[in-house]
């Protein structure tokens, strides 16, 4: 009875083995094309000259604009960016008053505020040298893609990738910073 629990077992152990093996050897043969069709947005006459980044670097079809942005916050949901940002930011961010920095530096008047501005928060040179300002489209830009914004930024996240959330999230951003400002 016991070298028949034995081939059993063996028998399980080997159709595991043959399974794993089989999975890693398909994931090393077939590399499957995970890139998401990315939204586009074309560029208006009268609002081009309201582009964010410059032109040079990018496809035209890609620009994002003011206006787009000011679109999206239309349909906004503050509640919704305050959750995601409980869920996602508040682990590496503070967002109440006094200015308390954590990981990362404190977002309670994150708004139009100088970028790596905080007192006493050790930001990136990408940050630490930037000559602009925390602008809804700088936020945007930055949100959802964060190493593309500032090459060499400490920030671990990848960004937040649904136009959506992005959204939500500036919407809670620009209402605490005004909450913030008294």
């Amino acid at each position: 009875m016991s070298a028949e629990l034995n081939k059993l077992f063996c028998a399980i152990l080997s159709a595991i083995l043959v399974l794993l093996l089989s999975s890693f050897i398909g994931d090393l043969l077939y590399h499957p094309n995970n890139n998401k069709k990315k939204v586009s947005y074309s560029i208006e006459e009268e609002v081009a000259e309201k582009t964010i980044i410059n032109e040079k670097d990018i496809n035209k079809d890609e620009v994002i604009t003011l206006a787009t942005i000011e679109d999206l916050l239309v349909n906004a949901n503050l509640e919704e960016g305050e959750g995601f940002v409980n869920k996602n930011c508040s682990a590496c961010h503070s967002f109440e008053i006094p200015i308390k920095n954590k990981v990362g530096p404190s977002l309670a008047k994150v708004m139009n505020r100088k970028v790596g501005s905080i007192e006493g928060y050790k930001y990136s040179k990408a940050l630490k040298n930037s000559d602009k300002n925390w602008s809804y489209e700088n936020l945007y830009l930055f949100l959802e893609k964060p190493k593309e914004w500032a090459p060499g930024t400490k920030m671990s996240y990848r960004g937040i990738s649904k136009q959506e959330n992005l959204a939500n999230v500036l919407k809670y951003l620009a209402h605490i910073s005004k909450l913030n400002e008294s």
